[in-house]
């Protein structure tokens, strides 16, 4: 018998074997030479796919690292012969790999490799927390973190004397939730100089204690009098923060992200990914406004794709990295009262804050992004930095493959969503952000009057406005599961307000868990090859340590990832 003879009659016997469904739907992935046995199996799942033609189903299976067959326990495990590798997920859910669709993974690093104080309620742990921190780093390294929140214990801001007294000896320098304030010790004042009388940029400042002395709290700009003066970090030893922030990634299911950070960092990626060690997708993209520098980055786009192309990765993983779209910033937050607000904040009278650039400013920004082949997202909470927004956009949008975006959109006009339809202008938002403001700051910043426009998740879907959602990372949890909880329950993570917060805003768990994987990659070039559980698409993939109902329950909040998949090889597995 000659072997393609062999090779046909083999098909034959799993045609036999299988549904005509699933025979077609192993025929369809023609890269693949469908009598092979696959390289892996997973069976007994609970698999939410994410792909509308086969929303749920037990099993399937993986071959090259894609996905070459979907369908029931007997009809996957007919397929596999001595050699393949049978995973039994013993009921749990299997989800496509999380793709977070807003991160600053390098902003982040230091949470990482240093201190992180996200979601701790009291002074106490945060201490405790930063003694072992120091404990660990050598001396002389700078002890960098962050992620506290004083409104969370007594209400009260630390000090430099907190900090003192348990890391006397090197500079800590640890920003807050929301990244605009930095605490401080006195070391690390000493280091840059800080006085009662430093002189710092518009909107920053030295926050002073009752003697007129600074008192460890430096808001917004006035950071950079201490950060300043930060040692430089070897390149290999800023790469191997980055590997391990990305490995952190994987152990919450994330097998890729919308990253945004400087046009600098984009290389790191690039240096990790020729080494072979990218464990995970990154759609990246720079903070930039200025026209003639936009265009400049075409050859860092270049370069990146060369090191990708050169790096083999791509044909045995599929896309890992593209320097892919601009950033810009129009306006603040609402904690600070500097989002910009078409009416006066509710809580102060004669203030809705300010964009950060002119309408004019920002399409040309838009225009020589697009006309580059840059998509552009911009940074827009309130309802008056969204219009702007949108207006520009309206005026300077040129075609292009990958779509605009706005980011954030916490406040938004009822007219402006019909807008992000009709312009193609793709919403991009944080269910965290919205869980954490409850009971918090949201309805004295906005007025129970505004609170129906805010976080209108459901609002955007209703509408057909395409909604990714993101974490911001590391201004809120990195955690998926999280962002998925906030998105179908809309309650306060720290009990606070009366149960869930306008609850017709919140959204399904399909469409939280769309939102959380194809809607990410369908922001970048690769959404026909990644984001759902689809014959022919990339085997990234998260076993969940156990099976989350239908429908969701608060169950969700006790879940955590048990393995990570990219490409059909495990990235990460819990201890």
């Amino acid at each position: 018998m000659q072997p393609r003879e062999e090779n046909f009659m083999t098909l034959a016997a799993v045609t036999r074997a299988l549904s005509a469904t699933s025979v077609l739907a192993i025929m369809i992935c023609a890269a693949q030479p469908v009598w092979a046995a696959p390289d892996l199996i997973v069976l007994n799942g609970d698999v939410r796919t994410v792909d509308q033609s086969t929303p749920k189903a037990q099993a399937f299976a993986v071959e090259n690292g894609k996905f070459i067959a979907i369908g029931s326990n007997d009809e996957i495990r007919g397929l596999a012969d001595a050699e393949t590798k049978v995973i039994d997920a013993a009921g749990k859910t299997v989800t496509p790999g999380f793709i977070d669709g807003h991160t600053h993974l390098t902003s982040g690093m230091d949470m990482v490799t240093g201190v992180d104080l996200s979601y701790i309620p009291d002074k106490k742990t945060w201490l405790e927390k930063i003694k072992e921190a120091d404990a660990r780093l050598p001396k002389g390294v700078w002890l960098m973190g962050g992620g506290w929140d004083y409104t969370l214990g007594e209400g009260k801001l630390p000090t430099k004397e907190d900090l003192d007294a348990v890391v006397p000896d090197r500079v800590v320098i640890l920003r807050d939730i929301d990244f605009h304030s930095y605490w401080v010790n006195s070391k690390a004042l000493e280091v840059g100089g800080v006085t009662a009388t430093s002189k710092v940029e518009e909107g920053g400042e030295v926050v002073l204690n009752d003697k007129g002395e600074p008192s460890g709290i430096l808001l917004e700009s006035a950071g950079d009098l201490v950060e300043k003066h930060r040692p430089a970090v070897a390149d290999a030893e800023r790469r191997g923060a980055l590997l391990q922030t990305m490995k952190f990634a994987n152990s919450l299911g994330i097998t890729g992200v919308n990253d945004m950070s400087d046009l600098a960092a984009v290389h790191d990626y690039a240096a990790i990914l020729a080494e072979k060690k990218m464990p995970l997708r990154v759609w990246y993209g720079f903070f930039e406004g200025d026209p003639k520098k936009i265009a400049a980055a075409v050859k860092d786009r270049d370069e990146v794709d060369k090191v990708a192309a050169d790096s083999g990765e791509q044909e045995m993983k599929g896309p890992m990295l593209k320097l892919g779209y601009t950033k810009s910033v129009i306006d603040g937050v609402l904690s600070t009262r500097t989002a910009y607000m078409h009416e006066d904040y509710s809580d102060q009278h004669g203030l809705k804050g300010k964009p950060f650039e002119t309408k004019e400013q920002l399409a040309a920004a838009i225009k020589a992004s697009n006309e580059n082949g840059f998509p552009t997202a911009v940074h827009a909470i309130g309802d008056g930095g969204v219009s702007l927004v949108l207006d520009a956009f309206a005026e300077a949008s040129v075609p292009r493959p990958q779509p605009n975006r706005i980011e954030h959109i916490e406040v938004v006009e009822t007219k402006d969503i019909q807008r992000f339809k009709e312009l193609g202008v793709v919403a991009s938002m944080q269910p965290n952000h919205a869980t954490g403001t409850i009971g918090k700051y949201i309805t004295e910043r906005i007025g129970t009057d505004r609170e129906p426009r805010a976080y209108v998740w459901h609002s955007m879907l209703d509408a057909g406005v395409p909604l990714v959602f993101g974490s911001d990372w590391p201004t809120s949890p990195l955690s998926p599961l999280t962002q998925i909880n906030d998105a179908v329950f809309r309650e306060s993570p720290f009990g606070l307000g009366d149960g869930p917060w306008h609850p017709e805003q919140a959204v399904s768990f399909d469409q939280a868990l769309h939102g959380l994987t194809q809607a990410g990659a369908d922001m970048t070039p690769w959404g026909a090859q990644i984001g759902s559980i689809s014959v022919g698409k990339w085997a990234d993939f998260v076993v969940i340590d156990g099976t989350l109902p239908d429908p969701l329950d608060r169950s969700i909040r006790e879940r955590k990832v048990e393995a990570t998949y990219l490409a059909g090889s495990e990235v990460y597995r819990q201890p």
